[in-house]
C-alpha cells in the first residue's frame, strides 16, 4: 500500500489523498443503504461509519487546500538588497526571479522551495532561502555557483525531493490542522493509519532529495564551470568542518557549565568566517568535508559523492575568499540588522532554558 501510495503521490501530488479518501466512503454508503432494513444494526455501526466519512471529508479539504495558502514570509525587499537581488535575476532570469520570495537565515545553507498556490491555477511561487554564514563563506564566483545550483532545482521541477510529493505531505499537515490526533476520532484514525507510510515516505524523500542534489550540482557545473561548482561545494563543506571546531563545539561546552546565555552563535560565526581566507586552514578543512563519512538519514549526499559526480577523484585546490559576498551584496545595516534578529532570538530561547 505504501508504495502504492507514493507511485501514485509523485505523479499525482495532493490528488493522491483520493486513494484513502474513496474507500472511506464505502461505509457511510453502506450504512444508508441498510437504514430501512436493519435499523438497530445500522445504529451500532455508526460509530466506524460516520468518523470513516468524517475522514474522508478532512481528506478532501486536505486535498483542496493543499498549496492553496501561500506561506506568509516576509523575505528581503529589492530596495534593501538590490546587489543580492540582481545576481538573482542574473541567474534565473526576470520571469522567475519576480515571482521569488529572498528570505535571509542564521544557517550555512541555501535551499529553494516551491507553492501552487491556488490549485497552481496562478503558477508557482518560489522562496529562496539564503543563509548569512553561507554569504560569509563565499565569494562572487562561488555564490553564483550556488545559485546556478538552487535555479537547477526550480528548472528541475524537484524542489523539496519532488513537488508532488512534498504538496501530499503538506495535504496532511492540513488534515491534522483540521482534525488534531488525540482531540478528535478521525485525526486519531488517520494519525494510526499514515505510521508505515510516513516512513516509508521519510525514505523516499530522502532518496529523492539526495538524487535531485546530484542532478542540481551536474546542471550548475554544465551551465558554468564544474571547478567553480566544486569550488563552492568545497567552500561550504570546509566553512561547515570548520565552524563546528571553532564554534558550535566550544559553545557546547560553555553552555554545560554556564548560569547566563553566553555569546550568541552567529556573531562568533560572522567573526570566525575571515580565517578561511587563509589557504592552509581552507584545504585542511576542506580535505575533512572530503572524508566526512555518509550519514544514512540525511536528505544530502555527503561532500565527496557530490564532487565525484562532477569528476573530481580528490578534494581539489581550491581558491580562498578574499572578499565575501555577505560585504559586498549586503549593506552593513542590513547584516546588523539581521544578526541582532537571529542572536537576540537564540539568546532568549538559552535564558530561558537555563531558567528552568
Amino acid at each position: 500500500m505504501s508504495r502504492l501510495v507514493l507511485y501514485v503521490g509523485a505523479r499525482f501530488g495532493r490528488f493522491a489523498i483520493l486513494l484513502f479518501a474513496m474507500p472511506l466512503f464505502c461505509p457511510i454508503l453502506l450504512w444508508f443503504w441498510f437504514l430501512d432494513c436493519y435499523p438497530l444494526a445500522v445504529i451500532a455501526t455508526g460509530v466506524v461509519a460516520i468518523p470513516a466519512a468524517m475522514l474522508a471529508i478532512v481528506l478532501l479539504i486536505g486535498t483542496l487546500f493543499a498549496g492553496f495558502r501561500p506561506s506568509k514570509v516576509d523575505g528581503i525587499t529589492r530596495e534593501s538588497a538590490p546587489k543580492l537581488w540582481a545576481v538573482w535575476e542574473s541567474i534565473a532570469g526576470k520571469h522567475r526571479a519576480s515571482r521569488t520570495s529572498i528570505i535571509l537565515s542564521d544557517d550555512l545553507n541555501a535551499s529553494i522551495g516551491e507553492e501552487r498556490p491556488f490549485l497552481g491555477l496562478l503558477g508557482r511561487r518560489a522562496i529562496l532561502t539564503v543563509g548569512l554564514p553561507l554569504l560569509a563563506a563565499t565569494d562572487q564566483k562561488g555564490f553564483a555557483a550556488i545559485l546556478a545550483h538552487e535555479d537547477a532545482h526550480l528548472k528541475n521541477k524537484d524542489t523539496n525531493g519532488g513537488l508532488n510529493l512534498a504538496e501530499l505531505e503538506k495535504s496532511f499537515d492540513l488534515i491534522f490542522d483540521f482534525a488534531p490526533p488525540g482531540k478528535t476520532v478521525s485525526g486519531s484514525l488517520f494519525y494510526w493509519m499514515l505510521g508505515p507510510l510516513s516512513r516509508t515516505l521519510e525514505r523516499e524523500e530522502i532518496r529523492l532529495s539526495r538524487r535531485a542534489e546530484i542532478d542540481a550540482d551536474r546542471h550548475a557545473a554544465m551551465s558554468g564551470d564544474a571547478y567553480e561548482t566544486a569550488r563552492a561545494l568545497l567552500l561550504i563543506g570546509a566553512a561547515s568542518a570548520f565552524f563546528d571546531d571553532q564554534v558550535y563545539i566550544p559553545l557546547k561546552r560553555e553552555l554545560l557549565g554556564t548560569m547566563v546565555p553566553p555569546r550568541p552563535p552567529l556573531e562568533r560565526v560572522l567573526a570566525a568566517a575571515s580565517h578561511l581566507s587563509r589557504l592552509p586552514i581552507l584545504q585542511e578543512y576542506a580535505q575533512k568535508a572530503w572524508d566526512a563519512p555518509d550519514k544514512e538519514s540525511a536528505d544530502h549526499p555527503p561532500w565527496s559523492e557530490r564532487l565525484t559526480a562532477l569528476g573530481f577523484s580528490s578534494a581539489p585546490e581550491i581558491e580562498p575568499v578574499l572578499v565575501s559576498v555577505l560585504s559586498s551584496l549586503l549593506s552593513d545595516e542590513i547584516v546588523a540588522e539581521h544578526v541582532r534578529h537571529f542572536d537576540g532570538e537564540w539568546t532568549s530561547k538559552i535564558a530561558d532554558y537555563l531558567d528552568r
